[in-house]
This record gives C-alpha cells, sequence and structure tokens, in this order.
C-alpha cells in the first residue's frame, strides 16, 4: 500500500485499542466480532437509581439484565490465606486475618471486559471456597449464611494504562486505557467483608451515577 511499517503498525494498534480487531504474536491480525460498550448504571438521568451495586447486587446479574452472556474464567483457584500486611490494611483488620481470594475474569459474550481480585473475610464467606464453578449471587449467599446484608460500598476509580498481565488478560494493547477501580462494601452490622481490585477495559465500560446533593451546597 506504499507505506512503512511503522504506519501499518500503527493502523493496527489504533484498531486493537477499537475493539475492532485482536493482534496475535506471530499469527496475525483478526477482525473481532462486535463488543458492546456496557453501561453501569442508568444513562438516563431521570431514571438513575447509583452504579451497579446498588440494585442488582453484581455486574453479573447486571448483564443478565442487559440479555448478555456472561462467563466467569477463574485466574487462580480460589484460596484462603492470611490477609498478610497489605490487605489487612486494605480491610481494616489484622496480617493474621484469615481471608478468601477470589481471581477471576469477566467474559461479556466471550469478551473479556474486566478483571477482579476479591478478598473477603472467611468468618463470613469461606464457605464459597472451591465453589468457582456457576454463579452463585455473593450478597444472597451472605444474607442466607450469616443472616448480614450488604448495605454500603464506597470505590474509587481511575484510569491509566495496562499492565502486560492485565493487557494480555483483558487482551487489549499496553497503550489502550482502563479503568482502576477499588471496591470496599460493609455489611449492614458496619463489618468491612469485602475488598475488591479491578481493571475494566475502559473502551467497553460508562460508569453513571446518581446522587443526592446536601443542602448546604445551596447555602
Amino acid at each position: 500500500m506504499g507505506v512503512s511499517r511503522v504506519t501499518v503498525r500503527s493502523a493496527l494498534l489504533r484498531l486493537q485499542s477499537d475493539n475492532i480487531i485482536d493482534i496475535v504474536p506471530k499469527s496475525g491480525a483478526f477482525v473481532r466480532s462486535t463488543s458492546v460498550k456496557v453501561v453501569i448504571g442508568v444513562p438516563n438521568p431521570i431514571v438513575a437509581k447509583g452504579p451497579e451495586l446498588k440494585h442488582l447486587g453484581s455486574f453479573i446479574r447486571a448483564m443478565e439484565a442487559q440479555g448478555r452472556n456472561i462467563m466467569v474464567r477463574f485466574i487462580e483457584p480460589s484460596s484462603i490465606f492470611p490477609a498478610g500486611d497489605e490487605i489487612g490494611a486494605k480491610m481494616k483488620t489484622s496480617p493474621d486475618t484469615q481471608v478468601l481470594r477470589r481471581y477471576r475474569v469477566h467474559l461479556v459474550d466471550r469478551v473479556p471486559y474486566r478483571i477482579l481480585d476479591s478478598y473477603y473475610l472467611a468468618t463470613l464467606l469461606g464457605g464459597l471456597l472451591g465453589k468457582d464453578e456457576g454463579y452463585i449471587p455473593l450478597f444472597k449467599w451472605l444474607r442466607d449464611h450469616t443472616g448480614l446484608k450488604a448495605a454500603r460500598a464506597f470505590e474509587h476509580l481511575q484510569s491509566r494504562m495496562p499492565a502486560a498481565e492485565e493487557a494480555a488478560l483483558l487482551n487489549i494493547a499496553r497503550n489502550q486505557p482502563v479503568v482502576d477501580l477499588d471496591r470496599w462494601i460493609w455489611a449492614d452490622d458496619d463489618t468491612l467483608f469485602e475488598y475488591t481490585h479491578m481493571i475494566a477495559n475502559g473502551a467497553l465500560h460508562e460508569f453513571t451515577y446518581s446522587y443526592d446533593i446536601d443542602e448546604e451546597a445551596s447555602r
């Protein structure tokens, strides 16, 4: 086509970042099936109810409500071990506290959309150890087995470029932005029972939020 390899490579990377093609090392570039951006929350501000956990309880339920095909692929089998300094600090507990780890990828219509590295208090959710097959609604399981209900969540998110492992798991280029989200969830007795670090393909996610404005803001 009368252009340099650098130009072709740049064009292919742009197509990959737009989720139009897959670049497979030593194999070539392949056209992807259509990947639709998922909207987390309700896009209409008149009826918006808040982020994904507020009503449906999970990303999987939200996607099922939209008629999407969801798969969960565990990167490592679930396991229980001491929280250690880093996760202990994240969960505001001692390093010796036993936590259940679930490290997995969510695929929507067979396309990897997000990576989740979740840690739960083993005293409450340790019964999920080894239950990596099929979908178990976490909040329902918590209520049925402990009587506790998920009541409050806090999220912190930022946009950045992915690390090599993250790009490989999401099947994206290293120059394609991801959404990096930390999420903490408390039960109705004020127990912090979950910390999740999520990496989402930025091109395939749109987050919408609705919230009340304090009266003091108008004074």
